[in-house]
């Protein structure tokens, strides 16, 4: 009888590391799925850079915190009841927004989800690490990385999903779910009583007091620009390639995707390998993968960095994790104390990259700069190596070639920063400010004798920004938009004074143009992956299309859509009207002269001529430059939302801009430019234009818009312009303009 219970606890015991593993997986899953959606939460919510990056770093100041404090007491009282206590908690914690449902509670539950998910990290790694001994405790680390890893692959894609809807109730109810069966699985687990390791120590390992050290400012780099990237990386994908959130979630994962396929590699390769090296080895290439993500423009680009990153990846963490696991018998300690130091690498992270944001103007700057310090701060673990491989005290020159280098890329980074700043702004009243709105990147440039007065007036516009943005995004079911959509075949709807005024000049334009810009193309366009779909399921919504049919109650401050299936999408108009309202609370707060730029869309005035550049549609860089005062330049393209697919004639470019008319994209022109009085008229003739050609389009602007000019792009990449077109500098291969008369 005892032979039987001796073999089947031996048996059990074979499954705790599996079974720990599994529930941490599982735990990791749900985390996953709310920090990606988090981000792109605040986006719809609008809130701004910096404040984005303070409130995520939230998460893991909350986890390192807790890291060594729960890595003590795991070694005291055993690691199970920490375990439980976090996931319980942690799978009650959605229960916050469901009593308050804001923002602020998302945030709350979010500092309280980085303690759970701290302890949860700290004690399943201590005991894997007390449990285990040797070359298998790459191997096991490994595993644990590879579950963790796959757990934040499938949360963004879930994530997306789940929030395809802009709705985060689904999002807080697949974290509970998670976290209960988190819960359930680490009751199952036999763990041991501490997490104290009854291997001995290696001499050598403790006799190099420098070698933790080294190692802990290695992990803190690394962890340095995976906080920025977790932070910020969303919005750089949506910004750039202006994806859907299901395609972005994707995306997002690839680092994640390569190091889960790459980890079994490394660990049954690497695992008696000098752990220095490989950790060094693994952290520059994720360093350089990061660095050249910043000049990354296509998504084969974006699939390319994350590969290098994921690879760096997985080279390092399961080595670093090792390490210090050899360090001593103690695992939570240690482990506690690597934990808080790759925590408070995420919590600079977000916080560097929010600062130098709003210093530079430039969010790929802050990738670049944040990989430069990540991979300095490898150097000193290096340098460790070296000296014991090769038993000198003097092994300096790798390190100090490779520190050289590093700092040769942060001072030209620099000195390319300050060159463009000084060129740009000569004048010492002139004063740039950053943030993020809309989904993209704001800047504004103020001539104000005040910083302090510009950067008030500043935050007062970009504020006016968010809010109309919430109002006027169709995605937001508690904007005026979203309502009336949602509305739509059921009853009327009363809307904000602001989104009013905007469906009535979208009407207006409608009717001006004959149905070629229609607000009502939402029937089509607030569908996910729209231009992908077929021909016969876009046009059986074409009845649904028609200004005509909308009822607009202007005493009444009314909107209805009669039929069932119809829906307003005014994103062809909506971006300059958000232009103009910045540049008229600039003005009410005595700013005289700005340059207000949102994702392409300028809006310039005051007693100064700005040059603005405009996007070369084929290729990288500008196509040109054009000299304005007192007017609105914005852009519409074939460019930012596209599939293409291989036709008899050839490639052929699905994209975001449909022609109502024959409800297919159109390809009139690749790309247009329209300069107007103001944002709002200059955004909506952009895309009217666009679909209408170079022909139709000028006729349309001299009867309707004579104080209006644009430009066009054609396909074969020739030039068209209306006679009042600025004089454009060509800084890219073009067809010679041509003028329609």
């Amino acid at each position: 009888m005892l032979i039987h219970n001796s073999k089947r606890s031996q048996k059990l015991k074979q499954f705790q590391i599996p079974l720990l593993i599994t529930a941490t997986f599982i735990a990791s899953v749900g985390i996953g799925i709310f920090t990606f959606t988090l981000p792109l939460l605040s986006l719809d919510e609008m809130a701004g850079g910096m404040w984005l990056g303070t409130a995520f770093s939230g998460y893991f100041l909350a986890k390192l915190l807790i890291a060594p404090l729960s890595g003590i007491i795991s070694d005291r009282n055993g690691p199970k009841k920490i375990l439980l206590i976090s996931a319980g908690l942690a799978s009650l914690l959605p229960l916050i927004y469901l009593i308050s449902p804001s923002i602020e509670s998302l945030y709350a539950i979010q500092f309280a989800l980085g303690l759970c998910a701290g302890a949860i990290k700290t004690v399943g790694m201590a005991a894997v690490g007390a449990q285990t001994s040797g070359n298998k405790l790459t191997k096991r680390f490994s595993t644990l990385v590879a579950g963790i890893n796959t757990a934040f692959f499938l949360g963004p894609i879930l994530g997306g999903f789940l929030y395809i809807d802009r709705d985060f109730i689904p999002i807080l109810t697949a974290l509970s779910l998670c976290m209960i069966t988190s819960f359930l699985l680490f009751t199952l687990c036999e763990l041991s009583q501490n997490c104290v390791s009854q291997a001995a120590p290696q001499p050598k390992r403790i006799e190099s007091k420098y070698i933790f050290g080294s190692a802990l400012l290695a992990i803190f780099g690394r962890t340095l620009g995976i906080g920025g990237l977790i932070a910020f990386y969303p919005i750089l994908i949506k910004s750039s390639l202006q994806l859907p959130t299901v395609t972005t979630g994707i995306i997002f994962s690839i680092p994640n995707l390569a190091t889960i396929l790459l980890l079994p590699i490394a660990g049954r390769f690497f695992s008696k390998a000098k752990r220095e090296f490989i950790i060094c080895s693994g952290l520059l290439i994720s360093a350089a993968g990061l660095y050249f993500l910043a000049d990354y423009t296509t998504i084969s680009e974006f699939i390319f960095a994350g590969i290098i990153i994921g690879t760096g990846s997985a080279l390092s963490i399961p080595g670093s994790m090792a390490l210090c696991s050899e360090l001593s018998p103690e695992q939570g300690k240690t482990l506690g104390i690597a934990n808080l130091i790759t925590n408070l690498g995420f919590i600079a992270g977000p916080l560097l990259a929010g600062i130098i944001i709003n210093l530079s103007g430039e969010l790929t700057t802050s990738f670049k700069l944040i990989a430069l310090a990540g991979a300095a701060l490898c150097l000193p673990l290096l340098n460790q190596a070296l000296r014991i491989k090769f038993k000198s005290k003097s092994i300096l020159i790798v390190p100090s070639i490779a520190l050289i280098s590093i700092l040769f890329l942060v001072q030209t980074n620099f000195t390319q920063d300050f060159k463009q700043s000084s060129e740009q702004n000569p004048d010492k009243t002139l004063f740039r400010y950053t943030d993020v709105a809309m989904g993209t990147i704001v800047n504004l440039t103020l001539e104000t004798p005040s910083a302090k007065k510009g950067e008030k007036a500043a935050r007062n516009a970009i504020a006016k920004m968010r809010s109309l943005q919430k109002d006027f995004d169709h995605r937001n079911k508690r904007g005026s938009i979203g309502r009336i959509n949602r509305a739509a075949g059921l009853k009327e709807i009363s809307i904000s004074k602001e989104a009013l005024k905007l469906i009535d000049h979208g009407l207006k334009f409608s009717e001006k143009s004959n149905g070629t810009f229609d607000i009502t193309i939402g029937a089509v366009t607030t569908t996910q992956f729209y231009y992908a779909l077929g021909p016969k399921t876009i046009q059986k919504r074409k009845p649904l299309i028609d200004y005509k049919l909308v009822e607009i109650n202007l005493d009444k401050g009314t909107v209805k859509l009669p039929h069932k299936g119809m829906a307003l999408d005014l994103g062809g108009i909506a971006k300059g009207t958000i232009i103009d309202s910045a540049v008229e609370k600039l003005i009410v707060s005595g700013i005289t002269t700005a340059l207000v730029e949102a994702g392409g869309d300028f809006y310039g005035y005051g007693n100064k001529t700005w040059t603005i550049g405009i996007k070369n549609p084929r290729g990288e860089g500008l196509l040109g430059n054009i000299a304005i005062q007192n007017k609105a330049v914005c852009g519409s393209g074939d460019y930012y939302q596209f599939i293409t697919t291989d036709s008899n004639s050839g490639e052929s470019r699905r994209h975001h801009i449909l022609d109502p008319s024959l409800m297919r994209s159109s390809h009139e022109s690749i790309a247009t430019t329209a300069i107007g009085p103001n944002a709002e008229t200059a955004d909506a003739l952009a895309t009217t234009i666009f679909i209408m050609g170079p022909i139709a389009g000028t006729k349309f602007i001299k009867r309707f818009y004579p104080e209006c000019s644009a430009m066009w792009v054609m396909p074969d990449k020739s030039i068209h312009k209306t006679n009042n077109f600025p004089q454009i500098t060509l800084t890219a291969k073009a067809a010679e303009p041509r003028k329609n008369k």
